[in-house]
């Protein structure tokens, strides 16, 4: 089965630039983050940016909030594009702002 995401990692000194581009699946939520594990701890900065995305699954999307929270992925994260608002995991604390 071809696959409707790509993901292409850009390093530029402390950061990292992640750009997800097509369907955002189930797939796609476990690819992202893998690579979320593998470079957690080599970049003081990671970007995610969503502009090229065409599709978010809901499903997958509340999979990947849920993943990034019980690994404590979110420091440091910052996402990007037209999507980036939806994207991004909320934590309970943010409901109080």
């Amino acid at each position: 089965m071809e696959s409707n995401f790509k993901i292409i990692t850009r390093q530029r000194q402390c950061s990292l630039q992640i750009d997800l581009i097509g369907e955002f699946d189930g797939f796609s939520a476990k690819e992202l983050i893998d690579v979320l594990k593998e470079n957690r701890d080599k970049f003081k900065n990671v970007f995610i940016n969503t502009s090229d995305l065409f599709l978010i699954h809901p499903l997958a999307l509340s999979v990947f909030h849920k993943k990034c929270l019980l690994n404590d992925f979110l420091q440091d994260l910052l996402f990007i594009g037209k999507h980036g608002n939806k994207m991004e995991p909320q934590t309970s604390e943010s409901f109080w702002y």
